[in-house]
């Protein structure tokens, strides 16, 4: 992103409305399998020296896999992002590395688990099922329920 203008004061803000594409090499070895174009709006502005602030509401979807069927699944995700990226500057050059700001924000929107399976009766093998919260809490087939019920009376 040039920002010529705007660090030479011929602008005081310049606007962001733009798609990015994250390059594939950076999240090929994290558990996301595919990511859409990143929508950007927002503003950038250079009140002081040492201060370059980015405000932008930021959007996209990423496909993970679910974390109990293991089925692709879409996962969107937005949020703000305010911060100095003065730090950031490319060196003699007027630029800023967008990629990379969003790239280190989008990493934190991944989720540790996802899932969107709701009905879990038809997750079953041999000699195994999936059940779900309120069913392990009614289970009366529980091998350790005398164990249980002792310790309960301790």
């Amino acid at each position: 992103m040039d920002l010529k203008n705007l660090l030479e004061g011929k602008v005081s803000q310049l606007e962001i409305e733009q798609e990015f594409i994250i390059p594939e090499d950076l999240y090929k070895n994290t558990s996301i399998l595919a990511l859409d174009k990143v929508k950007v709006k927002g503003s950038l502005t250079y009140p002081t020296d040492d201060n370059l602030f980015l405000d932008i509401a930021v959007s996209s979807v990423m496909t993970l896999e679910d974390s109990v069927d293991l089925r692709s699944v879409k996962y969107p995700f937005t949020f703000n992002l305010a911060e100095n990226v003065y730090e950031k500057l490319e060196n003699e050059q007027f630029t800023l590395d967008i990629i990379a700001i969003l790239w280190e924000n989008i990493v934190l929107e991944i989720p540790i688990r996802y899932s969107e399976v709701t009905d879990y009766k038809n997750l079953t093998g041999d000699g195994w099922k999936v059940i779900s919260e309120d069913e392990q809490v009614n289970n009366t087939n529980n091998p350790f329920k005398e164990l249980l019920n002792w310790k309960e009376k301790e």
